[in-house]
């Protein structure tokens, strides 16, 4: 039967339902104090995924770019020199003392071991990506691997000369987009794909030169969902798509409010078999998954990409297998209670461990196994101590808890926890999370007076300082940003780059379910739809029926 509890941190009511119970049973643990948000919350807090700074690497004197801001107590090395043989983090190991939390000693440590600067792995003419693999020619690329002359993306894999694009893949030539597959030369498209010179579209597929459509498939030279000759269209769209920003803005403002009044399916689910949540593809027995594809027997993951049987996990890929409880991990097999990890297995609150097995309390390890808090063991020994010291963190109450957001290295401000569930600095205090209050680079020039047309758009921009028209933050333009925006006529953006990632995810739904109807056949359904707001929502039957 469920379980209904209090939680600790928001003094809300929850329940775990019988098949988190038994995700519990299968790993171990008991059934945690804290709800499924906070839990959340409590991971991401660790993953800064696009806050940088200048600062100094504290083994060469050399300016890097770091997730660290310059004031932090950690030790910090460039990539380069972190993964060299001229340090060792074993060097920092010591033995466990049970006189002692486990959690104090861990803390203890992560202060000495030396952080890695930025996650950015084989990178060319990359600098400014993190979290990232294999990016050529990118610039502010979060999440995404094996990107080409790519700007500004988030969780955006194999696309070339993108511009705004998040949770896209295998595209060319992009601006503002997300959630789309295989297209080519659109602007504004949202969940879609195959599609071709699409502007201010969503929901449609094999389509080509349509402006301001939605829930079309394989349609062409259609403007608001109307059909077009040829000449017609391109003369309309000679008007609309102008390198104006005023025409871009009017046009963007009249696609959000039809977006509202559009037939919209329950779910962003593809091709998946007993699923639960939002933006699924290809995947079987995920319940509560959010950002999940090709994966198998999941529950309640936010982003997974081919993983199967992990459960309370945030940001998993590449093959994770039994996950609990962790964040940021690619590989791997039978994982807890971490983040950070690459290629890992038997891994138990550990930070950033590379092809590492049979640890625990470890940080900064690579091809190592059997280390307890950085410290070397036999097999035997580390067979023999890991079970007490499980049992000592038990006996604190502490087993099966994920880390206090206060070991986190970053104010909650800095992490993907506040893009997920933002909360105000008061807020992020009160629930324990720390705070940084030195986020915002300024410039000291003057502001620039940008024109309204990308065609009145000079060089001087390029030396200028733009204010953000959202949030007042100052911002500028590179070479081959400018370069891309005149080819494709598209107006200069009168926002920063955080503020455009935002209003891209605002039109994403939110990671949580809602009970409602099918307003069409009235079926019962788990969407992420709020019933409280006015939108047709219909089952995936009625959906396909009235759509195609």
């Amino acid at each position: 039967m469920p379980i209904n509890k209090i939680c600790k941190v928001c003094d809300k009511a929850f329940a775990w339902e019988d098949a988190d119970l038994e995700y519990f049973k299968r790993f171990g643990f008991e059934p945690l104090d804290t709800c499924r948000d906070c839990l959340h919350m409590q991971r991401l807090c660790f993953r800064n995924e696009r806050v940088f700074y200048r600062r100094k690497c504290d083994a060469t004197g050399q300016e890097i770019i770091s997730l660290y801001h310059p004031d932090s107590l950690y030790e910090v090395y460039k990539a380069d020199y972190y993964w060299s043989d001229k340090w060792d983090p074993m060097s920092y190991g010591r033995s466990f003392d049970f006189a002692r939390s486990f959690f104090e000693q861990f803390q203890e440590l992560k202060m000495q071991v030396p952080r890695l600067a930025i996650h950015n792995a084989k990178a060319e003419n990359s600098d400014y990506c993190n979290t990232s693999v294999g990016n050529k020619n990118s610039y502010m690329i979060f999440g995404g691997d094996y990107n080409e002359n790519g700007m500004f993306g988030v969780l955006c894999d194999k696309n070339r000369f993108c511009v705004d694009l998040d949770f896209s893949y295998n595209n060319e030539l992009l601006y503002f987009c997300s959630d789309v597959v295989n297209s080519y030369d659109c602007q504004f498209l949202f969940n879609s794909d195959n599609c071709a010179n699409c502007y201010f579209c969503e929901e449609c597929s094999g389509c080509s030169e349509c402006i301001l459509c939605f829930n079309l498939k394989n349609q062409k030279f259609c403007i608001e969902n109307k059909q077009y000759s040829k000449e017609e269209y391109f003369e309309m769209q000679a008007k609309l798509i102008n390198g104006s920003k005023e025409t871009q803005r009017n046009l963007f403002s009249k696609f959000v409010v039809n977006r509202k009044n559009k037939i919209t399916k329950y779910a962003h689910v593809v091709n998946c078999q007993d699923c639960s949540g939002d933006y699924l593809k290809n995947s079987k027995n995920c319940k509560l998954c959010f950002d999940v594809a090709n994966s198998e027997d999941c529950r309640d993951v936010i982003y997974g990409s081919k993983v199967k049987d992990c459960f309370l996990s945030d940001m998993l890929g590449l093959g994770q297998e039994l996950a609990y409880n962790m964040v940021s991990a690619l590989g791997g097999f039978n994982n807890r209670l971490s983040f950070w990890l690459i290629d890992s297995n038997n891994i138990t609150y550990c930070d950033f461990m590379n092809h590492c097995s049979d640890c625990l309390g470890c940080i900064g390890l690579n091809h190592r196994s059997y280390c307890i808090l950085n410290k070397q063991y036999s097999k035997e020994e580390y067979e023999e101590l890991m079970p007490k010291i499980v049992d000592s963190i038990k006996k604190n109450q502490e087993w099966g808890e994920f880390f206090d957001p206060k070991l986190s290295c970053f104010g909650y401000n800095e992490t993907t926890a506040n893009i997920y569930f933002p909360l105000k600095k008061e807020e992020a205090l009160a629930r324990g999370f720390k705070w940084q209050d030195k986020t915002d680079h300024t410039y000291k020039q003057q502001t620039y007076r940008l024109a309204d047309n990308i065609n009145d758009v000079s060089d001087d921009i390029l030396d200028a300082i733009l204010q953000c028209e959202t949030c007042s933050k100052n911002y500028k333009i590179l070479k081959e940003e400018l370069a891309w925006y005149r080819k494709k006529s598209v107006p200069i953006p009168t926002e920063c780059f955080d503020c455009r990632m935002k209003m891209r995810a605002d039109l994403r739904n939110p990671k949580k379910l809602w009970e409602r109807q099918c307003d069409k056949c009235g079926s019962k359904l788990e969407s992420t739809y709020d019933p409280a707001k006015e939108q047709k929502v219909y089952c995936e039957k009625c959906y396909l029926a009235e759509v195609y």
